[in-house]
């Protein structure tokens, strides 16, 4: 336990300097368009309802778990889509937690062939909040007793505590998108208003959170159909996402299954640096309703301790436009 809270410690060390973490992405990024691309608002060309749940490296009892749920809408009369989402993101036992709060809207454009050019928008308010009373240093940790002594009071520590343990700001983000028939690409961008949610206030050494950047594309690839006409039950959908945030980032690359109503999915992370995870997937789609779970299996130097990461999404459409027969959209429907 002790040994878990040192590497608590080490992680939490890097927060509270600058707080540049890299935000969470959830490895299955389709079921969270809103968090992945505000040009994606109203994608469904209806009204979609999303929660997703993840809990990162399991097995470390740190409780890095990471919690999401997201509206959006598609005025087809403005040509516009409107979505409002809520992030929490709690790391190592709560110790520090991020909200974030944010409206989306984005503007549809229709280009040839019936293409269409996507243009989206967010605006909301970041709020990081630290439990400072949580927090065990070296310091104050014996090395026979650990961090209580026999008679059940914490070692004391010489650190300096925090000029603030609950900081709020202004953020923003924009994003494009591309759709074809059976191809998207599209760029993010989070944090344009670099807000500065460090818990210490150094004298000139403000810089704010790093801007993050997604790429992400995908493409649909229709077996077996068409020949009579009919909409395809079996489709292969690879996709490729690279995030990037100050010097640190991650490529996603893989591909989905569907066929009929379940889906099933592998992937790859590389954390720019050293290989990360492989990513199963599996779903299922009934009706308007959608669900899904992931796990991550850690290849990367952490493996032997993390036990993995566990991910799962629940997702509702309503007043939707049908499908075509071929429909890129429907991996974010």
């Amino acid at each position: 336990m002790v040994k878990t809270k040192i590497f608590i410690l080490f992680i939490l060390t890097c927060f509270l300097t600058d707080l540049h973490s890299q935000d969470p992405l959830f490895s299955q990024f389709y079921s969270n368009p809103l968090e992945l691309n505000p040009a994606l608002a109203g994608v469904s060309g209806g009204t979609r309802i999303g929660l997703n749940y993840r809990n990162q490296w399991s097995n470390l009892n740190a409780q890095y778990v990471t919690y999401a749920i997201g509206a959006d809408h598609f005025f087809a009369d403005y040509n516009s889509g409107v979505g409002v989402s809520l992030l929490i993101d709690n790391a190592a036992l709560g110790i520090i937690r991020t909200i974030n709060a944010e409206l989306t809207y984005a503007y549809e454009l229709k280009t040839l062939w019936d293409n269409k050019v996507r243009l989206g928008f967010q605006a909301g308010i970041l709020s990081a909040n630290l439990d400072y009373d949580k927090l065990i240093f070296y310091d104050a940790i014996d090395p026979e007793f650990g961090p209580i002594s026999p008679g059940g009071i914490p070692y004391p520590t010489g650190e300096i505590p925090p000029d603030f343990t609950r900081v709020t700001r202004i953020d923003a983000g924009a994003g494009i998108l591309y759709l074809s028939k059976k191809f998207y690409a599209g760029l993010s961008l989070k944090h344009l208003a670099r807000p500065d949610i460090s818990f210490y206030n150094p004298v000139n050494t403000k810089r704010g959170l790093p801007i993050r950047t997604v790429l992400h594309a995908g493409y649909q690839i229709d077996i077996a159909d068409a020949a009579y006409g009919k909409k395809s039950a079996l489709s292969i959908i690879p996709n490729l996402l690279i995030a990037r945030q100050a010097n640190t980032g991650q490529v996603v690359v893989g591909s989905l299954v569907q066929f009929s109503v379940i889906n099933a999915g592998v992937y790859y992370r590389h954390a720019f640096k050293n290989p990360d995870a492989i990513i199963g997937t599996i779903g299922f789609e009934f009706d308007n309703f959608k669900a899904g779970y992931s796990y991550d299996a850690t290849i990367s130097k952490l493996s032997f301790s993390t036990g993995g990461t566990h991910e799962i999404f629940i997702s509702a459409s309503f007043n939707q436009e049908p499908e075509s027969k071929y429909d890129c959209r429907k991996i974010f429907r």
